[in-house]
């Protein structure tokens, strides 16, 4: 096949079922796809990426790999991602001929396909780098309604995605969909529910040079949508450390390494391994290390969640390429948080400094 359109991959999963034993609640995360180095320089040579799930597949399950655009078929290698004798999912190698540098830009798309339930897919992302632009480290933004109902955004929606594009440049234009959107500038407004959907920042004769995904929730923040009811209803599980509120459930989707229904605990209690992906049983664990092309610390890692998660760099990491590690006195996703007192804190967990770096 010479070109590749909508299916990159296509693998039969086949794995073995066993109990998860573990001193903490597993990742449950569910599918997800990870970018390694999301953006990419001219020079720079292949990269991966990770289509994950937390817990093992069935043997009639099968992962598709799909990118906007398509690929052609020639510069692509898969593979299965195993732990213990489970297999989790599979990674794409992309690999970047001089003279097709730029047809690996653009939206990725992992799709779960299993027996009695509806496909889920999950995306990800690869940008260029150029000095041009900065998108500041931002892939996808969630928004959520005032109230149930309402045409206007609630205050904890984000309502203005910034970038910074070199003075003069003015061919560059913002898309949703194939729609030039005007007069935009470098800031692009969120003001409703409706606004949700693919951005594409563009420059004229140059094609895409980034895509941001924007999601919208179906109520407020501080509630769920309950199918059984078929109404938005109140949370009663706070998320922590960073994690998100499920669009459906009661629950949080939580940022790498965090797990539980809050995200209140995190993998750090294990400090032999506490970068976990996934987990099975003792020995039988998925980390950033093991993948191929990866690294102990997921430093480059942008994961990918589904539901309102959106992506983020790991904990411990920030900036368009997730390898900045956070600055002095800061930790967690994006670094957004501050240490306690005002002190220094390992980056990743919030802990003392010593007892993980």
């Amino acid at each position: 096949m010479a070109k590749l359109i909508a299916s990159l991959c296509v693998l039969l999963i086949i794995c073995l079922h066993h109990e998860v034993s573990a001193e903490l609640p597993p990742p449950d995360q569910g599918f997800h796809l990870i970018s390694n180095t999301p953006e990419r320089g001219k020079n720079s040579d292949a990269f991966y990426l990770y289509a994950l799930n937390t817990s093992p597949l069935g043997e009639e399950d099968r992962v598709e790999f799909e990118k906007d655009g398509g690929l052609p078929s020639d510069i692509v290698q898969t593979g299965d991602i195993m732990a213990g004798i489970d297999r989790y999912g599979c990674y794409l190698k992309v690999h970047a001929p001089n003279q097709m540098k730029s047809v690996r830009y653009g939206r990725y798309k992992a799709n779960l396909i299993a027996p009695g339930i509806d496909p889920l897919t999950t995306y990800s992302f690869i940008k260029p780098r150029t000095d041009k632009l900065d998108t500041q480290g931002v892939y996808t933004a969630t928004i959520y309604p005032l109230e149930v109902g309402s045409t206007k955004l609630h205050a904890d929606s984000v309502t203005d995605i910034g970038v910074a594009w070199r003075p003069g440049c003015l061919k560059m234009v913002w898309c949703k969909g194939t729609a030039r959107i005007k007069n935009t500038g470098p800031r692009l407004k969120l003001s409703c529910p409706e606004d949700a959907g693919l951005y594409t920042i563009r420059r004229k004769r140059r094609g895409t040079f980034v895509q941001i995904l924007v999601t919208a929730a179906d109520c407020p923040p501080d509630m769920y949508w309950d199918e059984a009811d078929g109404m938005c209803t109140t949370r009663t599980v706070d998320c922590v450390n960073s994690g998100v509120g499920r669009n459906n459930a009661d629950s949080c989707i939580c940022p790498p390494f965090f797990v539980d229904d809050d995200c209140s605990l995190s993998w750090s209690l294990l400090v032999e391994s506490p970068y976990v992906l996934a987990v099975t049983g003792p020995g039988e664990i998925v980390t950033c290390g093991g993948l191929p092309g990866g690294n102990e610390k997921c430093k480059g890692f942008l994961f990918c969640y589904l539901d309102l998660y959106g992506c983020s760099c790991a904990p411990g990491w920030y900036g368009n390429n997730c390898d900045r590690p956070c600055q002095k006195g800061r930790w967690g996703v994006n670094c957004k948080n501050a240490c306690p007192d005002g002190s220094d804190c390992n980056r990743f967990f919030g802990m003392e400094p010593e007892e993980l770096f």
